[in-house]
């Protein structure tokens, strides 16, 4: 079950529109993954990250699937990049527009990204795009595009990601809640609590499952309990999206929650 849509019928993907203004034809070097590529800019190569979605890093279930979707999008040339400044890793930050497509939102409605919190301008269009893929079940979020669906009645309970107080403290930080609803015991050996962004994870250990009507709760910052990501918060106070993994990579929830 993909949680926090509400209930309500997915929106309709807006149209991405015609080319920006702004925007300055590149020449695509090389495809990274689904969300980056190294591209020609005014005679020098730079790194482009694709504002406002994050795509399943190398190595990961539906990555491959995700950079050959995005190298094909980006073959429809020509190529336009309209900037919106940098990130700390010294990448780009823009749209790509391609054929008279925006990459980006292109991504998003084939289910090979998620839409991510931000101060960018199609920031509510990506989120409605990416509902209306969830509810297709299109890429990623098919039950079982990584393998056999995972078992029934493993979610997320809840997400308390800015609680009362320091969001670091110790006993009563950031965490997230994992419920097992089904009939039979949940093994969770593998499985992977993520924030959007990828950057945070953690990992069930060997050996350890959820039995029926069984809960467990993980914590952003270690301290008196055995399951915690680390050492800093793991959910950003502007909002954020919380995904469960099972072992195979398949999306088995996910809650998107205000800030």
């Amino acid at each position: 079950m993909i949680s926090g849509c509400g209930g309500s019928p997915a929106p309709t993907p807006a149209s991405p529109g015609p080319d920006p203004p702004a925007a300055a034809a590149v020449e695509v070097v090389r495809v990274l993954d689904g969300d980056s590529v190294q591209a020609r800019v005014d005679g020098a190569v730079e790194e482009i990250r694709m504002l406002g979605i994050d795509a399943p890093e190398r190595g990961e279930c539906w990555a491959e699937p995700a950079r050959r979707a995005a190298a094909s999008l980006l073959e429809q040339g020509p190529v336009l990049l309209e900037s919106h400044g940098g990130d700390g890793y010294g990448r780009t930050l823009g749209y790509l527009w391609a054929g008279g497509a925006l990459v980006n939102a292109r991504l998003l409605e084939e289910g090979h990204a998620i839409a991510v919190t931000g101060d960018h301008p199609r920031m509510e269009e990506f989120r409605a795009i990416e509902e209306a893929a969830i509810a297709a079940r299109r890429g990623w979020w098919a039950p079982d595009a990584c393998g056999p669906a995972p078992v029934a009645g493993v979610r997320i309970g809840e997400v308390d990601g800015n609680p009362p107080g320091p969001d670091d403290h110790p006993e009563r930080g950031e965490s997230v809640l994992i419920v097992n609803t089904g009939t039979a015991t949940a093994d969770l050996a593998g499985w992977t609590i993520r924030d959007e962004s990828s950057v945070h994870r953690f990992v069930f250990p060997e050996g350890f499952s959820l039995p029926p009507g069984g809960s467990v709760r993980v914590f952003s910052v270690c301290g008196v309990h055995p399951h915690c990501f680390g050492k800093v918060p793991v959910w950003s106070n502007r909002g954020d999206t919380a995904l469960l993994l099972d072992a195979a990579g398949n999306v088995a929830d996910r809650v998107r929650f205000p800030g």
